[in-house]
């Protein structure tokens, strides 16, 4: 049994639902269920009831729930105070991050931080969404730069939009559109999209039917790319279109263009995600810099 064991028993018990408690923690829910189908197991002991009508915790869950949110808040005050009162005054700043931004606000910040700060190291560990949000929760990295996290991320972390940058249509430079100064979304209801992994971009394809269904039409999500890299490979191959960040487009797109929409104008959010917890000096020292990127 891990901790992270305990923070999903505790997200389950307090939405008494698989499917709002898998969105609360950004992972799938067939993976939450076998988790906590592991977790049971290894206790002997049934924690919920699955009912028609929902879950109820069992007299043996409704124990471990009081004890496992007190095993976690102590944790997470001991760990709070050492980040507080014992580290290196000079730790590194572990950075999760999604290529789409390295060429973007990322990079820039992080030069003016280097000469800011030239003491504090920078360490950057490319990861996707979901994994950015583990890598929080565990301690692994210290600011996460994900894109567009859900509305349901706001209660456990901060999270702050630092660009809105404009959704692009990414098509096979043979597409008879390719050469358009700006399309209309709706110009490709018939085509096949390219959606991203649920396991890895868990809310992406809802917001990839968002922006269609602003255009009229719903897509047919044909494949599903596991990198925003894979996705543009699959659109140069052929195997469908897609609509992306226009900023991927500082990504490597071979026999690739990105069309700007004029319908629908949409945007997606850049953000910035850390713990609520006090920062360590070296997010601290980085938070201003990016803070006056923002005003800036």
């Amino acid at each position: 049994m891990e901790l992270r064991h305990l923070k999903y028993f505790v997200a389950i018990a307090e939405e008494l639902s698989f499917s709002r408690a898998a969105i609360r923690l950004y992972i799938s829910q067939p993976t939450l269920s076998r988790q906590i189908k592991n977790l049971e197991n290894e206790l002997g002991v049934v924690l919920f009831l699955r009912q028609s009508d929902g879950l109820t915790l069992t007299e043996g869950g409704e124990f471990f729930f009081k004890k496992s949110k007190d095993i976690l808040h102590r944790s997470h005050l001991a760990v709070q105070t050492l980040k507080t009162h014992y580290t290196d005054k000079h730790e590194p700043l572990v950075i999760g991050y999604i290529p789409t931004i390295l060429e973007s606000f990322l990079g820039k910040t992080l030069q003016r931080f280097g000469l800011v700060h030239p003491e504090v190291a920078v360490r950057f560990q490319e990861m996707p969404p979901s994994e950015q949000v583990r890598a929080l929760r565990d301690g692994a990295i210290d600011i996460a730069f994900m894109g567009n996290p859900p509305s349901e991320l706001d209660s456990e972390f901060v999270v702050k939009c630092v660009k809105k940058v404009p959704i692009a249509a990414v098509l096979p430079d043979t597409h008879p559109l390719a050469h358009k100064s700006s399309i209309n979304l709706a110009s490709l209801v018939s085509e096949k999209f390219i959606g991203m992994s649920e396991e890895k971009f868990p809310g992406r394809n809802s917001r990839i039917r968002a922006t269609c269904h602003e255009a009229g039409f719903t897509p047919n999500l044909h494949l599903e790319a596991d990198s925003h890299a894979s996705m543009i490979a699959l659109v140069a191959a052929g195997q469908g279109v897609a609509v992306m960040p226009n900023e991927a487009g500082a990504l490597p797109h071979p026999q690739v263009v990105f069309v700007p929409l004029h319908h629908p104008i949409d945007y997606a959010r850049s953000t910035a995600m850390w713990r609520k917890e006090i920062p360590t000096q070296s997010l601290d020292k980085y938070l201003e810099i990016l803070f006056e990127y923002i005003q800036n």
